[in-house]
This record gives structure tokens, sequence and C-alpha cells, in this order.
């Protein structure tokens, strides 16, 4: 079987006796159809799958996919006419994506159609990677170590932090990717302790520590890794907090295996965290998914109810942020193995790497 057919397949048990399923996010258009463009609406049943283009894409959508393609000019009217075409009575959409004015339109549009939000459900449609997939982001991973590793060897001191995340995203582009998988984070001293400190026009000094939360899209897939180095002696303090978050990372990925609740692998670091008077630090949820977006399901958090599977890929990425001193955020990506899980990053992060 094909990873499009498995995909399809995949796609298709969520139906649970709907007659058809409307998706209009890019993502699972491109997942359940292999078309990669945009402005498309994808419309499965039990027995078929169709797509539905403008004139713009039309060849492009032929090229790619394997559903049937339809041009069409008025969108909405077009598909509903499909629907009546196939007999279709019951239509699940993507609430969590279709936007108000969408929703009230198809309500009005769509006589005789029963439509069911499926939103919650279908965030959960690529949650699982086939291996052609897992390799693609391992690539992902491989294209944003080698750039980093680049611009690292160029010294950060007496640099700007918006500089070196430009720096970065070229590298990137010119290793093979299409894009970064989000905007590059590069915070030094004092605002490190922002867990999202966006790269600023802050100058890198002397004995900082840096927080560099950087990735790549490849061929559609993302990765996503934070690495936390220094520019000097940054003190003693950090050198322990260093060693703690460390720690609650090895604890967590130790864990990592199908069957698992999401929510005791997060419990396990924030409680180490926590042993040692930092766990207030640490606010944000341990990891989530990542795939052809760089936040997908599952989410590993302390209110998470999701359950590890076989061929998840998830970031681990705890990280403690002192206001007015320092953050530091350790983040690898792993894929779930049948027993246990399998690293797709790759930097060491055991020492404090010092960027002289």
């Amino acid at each position: 079987m094909s990873y499009s057919a498995q995909r399809i397949d995949r796609a298709r048990s969520f139906l649970k006796g709907l007659d058809a399923i409307l998706l209009s996010s890019r993502p699972n258009v491109t997942y359940v159809t292999g078309y990669t463009g945009s402005d498309a609406v994808a419309v499965y049943t039990e027995s078929h799958t169709d797509i539905f283009v403008d004139s713009r894409n039309t060849l492009q959508a032929q090229e790619e996919s394997t559903a049937r393609v339809h041009e069409i000019r008025k969108r909405w009217e077009e598909i509903y006419e499909h629907l009546k075409s196939l007999g279709i009575a019951t239509l699940g959409i993507e609430s969590n994506v279709v936007d108000v004015d969408t929703f009230l339109l198809l309500k009005d549009l769509l006589k005789g159609i029963e439509m069911t939000p499926l939103g919650g459900q279908l965030k959960y449609l690529r949650a699982v990677k086939d291996p052609g997939e897992v390799s693609l982001i391992r690539e992902a991973a491989r294209i944003s170590e080698k750039a980093l590793d680049e611009v690292l060897a160029q010294g950060l001191v007496g640099r700007r932090e918006a500089d070196i995340a430009f720096d970065l995203e070229c590298a990137m582009r010119r290793l093979g990717a299409s894009s970064s998988s989000f905007e590059i984070i590069v915070a030094s001293g004092p605002r490190s302790a922002m867990p999202h400190g966006a790269a600023s026009a802050k100058i890198i000094r002397e004995n900082e520590p840096v927080v560099i939360d950087f990735g790549c899209t490849y061929a559609g897939y993302s990765s996503d890794q934070t690495v936390t180095v220094c520019t000097g002696d940054a003190g003693g303090e950090f050198a322990a907090a260093y060693r703690h978050v460390l720690e609650a990372q090895s604890l967590a990925i130790a864990a990592l295996a199908p069957g698992v609740k999401a929510s005791s692998i997060d419990k396990l670091a924030r409680d180490r965290l926590d042993s040692v008077g930092l766990g207030a630090y640490f606010g944000h949820s341990l990891g989530h998914g990542v795939g052809m977006e760089v936040h997908e399901m599952p989410i590993v958090s302390s209110i998470s109810k999701d359950t590890l599977e076989e061929g998840m890929v998830i970031t681990i990425e705890p990280g403690v942020y002192l206001p007015g001193k320092f953050g530091i955020r350790l983040e690898d990506m792993f894929v779930i193995t049948d027993n246990s899980c399998k690293r797709i990053t790759n930097i060491d992060k055991e020492a404090i790497k010092v960027i002289t």
C-alpha cells in the first residue's frame, strides 16, 4: 500500500457514518490529495476523493493529485452541486478552520445537507506519521542543524540578534529549505528570559546566554529545535539551572513510548524542576507534535488528554525563565517507536556550548 493510500484510509476512519468530509485547511488538503498549492477544497467519501481549484491551479492539481480535479469558478455553489450529485446528506467540516462568514454562507447554501463539526477530531488526522513523512522531517532537521553550525562558526558577540536570525534563515534556504518553519527566536542576556523573544536589534555581548529556537520547512515538512548557548561564562547560577533543565528533559525522553499519557510525560519534567525550586519559572507546555505544521497534535502538557502512539513526532522542550537574569530552553524532536522513541534532532546539549 502506498503512503497516499494509507493517508486516505486514515482520513476515511474519521467519517464514522457521515456521507462525506469537506477539508479546507491547506495542510489537510495536501495530506489527503497530494496537492501542495493554495486555494483548494477537498471532499472525500468512502469511495471517492475530489479536489476543487480555480483555473490558476488546475494544472498543478492535475500533476500532483490522485484525486479527481474539478476546475471551478463559483466555489461553494459548484461544490454544493457536486455534493447533491453524490447524494450527500451528512457532511463533516473542519469547524476549527472555517470562519464564521463562510459557515453562515454554507448554512444557507447547503440545503438538505446536515453539517457536523469535526474540528476537534480532524486535528488528529496527521498526528501519526508514515515513514516517508518521518524521513522528510529528519531532512528538515539536518538542514537546520547544518545551517546553525555555519552561523555559529561566524561568532555571536558584537552582532545583532536579528542578524543572526537572518543569516540562519538564509543558510537554511541555501541548504535546501523552502523557508524557516516559524519566526526564528534569538534572545540573549536578560532577553533570553522571554520564552518567545523574537530576534531584536539588541547586540549580543560577551558572557551572555543566547536562546536560539529555529527550524525549517523542507518538502512541506517542518523541524523545530532550541539550543541555549553562551558567549563566555554566564555564571554558576546559569550553569546549575542548565543542568536541571537537561535532567528534566532526559527524564521525559526516557519515558516516551506508545500508550503513555502525554500529561504524565509533562509531569515528570515539571516535578524535576519543582524539586529544585525552578518549577515556577517553567510556564509553557513540555512539547507538541510536528509535521506539515510546526505545531500539530498531540500536545504534551499538564492538561493534555492525548496518549502517545507509534509514529507520532513530538518535541520535548523544558525551559526555565528568570526575569532580569536569563532563560534556558532545550528542545529536541522524537518519533515514537513500537516500544520507545528515536531521536530526530542531533545537536548535543549535554554540555553548555560556548561560542567565542
